[in-house]
């Protein structure tokens, strides 16, 4: 026995979709503006080009804020607006991204490209940590430390005078001894 399927059947609504909202309610339900990757390089480079975004643009990355985090918020926030979609956003990322480390370069702002590199660039290799330790404990570079000859007498309000016998002898003189 086979089930044959109607058109009919694959036109009704999503179950569930009339206990959310009116289809096309939503800008990500109905059709896009822009529907070229062409079209979404002018859309980009007119609004991050734009001297209030630009300036905006250059307060975040010097306030730590990475250039990957912030072009994919710009593209995903597009997509939800119903500017274009999300094959286009994914296309369009790295030309945001480009146009925002240009717009960096020119403002003279030292930028974080990517939250992930730059732990890779914080971690320290283990050869190289390895060699430094190694050669942090040979016994060549450790340096003898000496006793000192003295101890400066305490100073306070609550020392206490120090007697001379208490006082560590110098080197090469023997303690004196004491008589019982």
């Amino acid at each position: 026995m086979t089930v044959e399927i109607s058109p009919e059947m694959m036109q009704g609504p999503i179950p569930g979709m009339s206990l959310t909202s009116e289809p096309g309610a939503y800008p990500w339900e109905n059709p896009s503006q822009l529907t070229t990757v062409e079209e979404a390089v002018n859309y980009y480079s007119e609004r991050i080009l734009d001297m209030d975004a630009e300036d905006a643009l250059l307060e975040a990355l010097d306030s730590g804020v990475s250039i990957e985090k912030m072009a994919e918020g710009l593209t995903v926030s597009a997509t939800m607006n119903g500017i274009h979609n999300l094959d286009v956003a994914i296309l369009i990322n790295p030309y945001v991204r480009e146009l925002m480390r240009y717009v960096a370069d020119v403002g003279g702002i030292e930028y974080i490209d990517s939250y992930s590199e730059l732990e890779r660039k914080d971690k320290v290799p283990y050869r190289l940590l390895r060699k430094v330790v190694k050669e942090t404990f040979e016994e060549d570079l450790i340096p003898t430390m000496e006793a000192p000859t003295a101890l400066p007498p305490p100073t306070g309000l609550m020392a206490r005078p120090v007697e001379t016998s208490e006082l560590p002898a110098p080197e090469g003189e023997l303690p004196p001894e004491e008589t019982v």
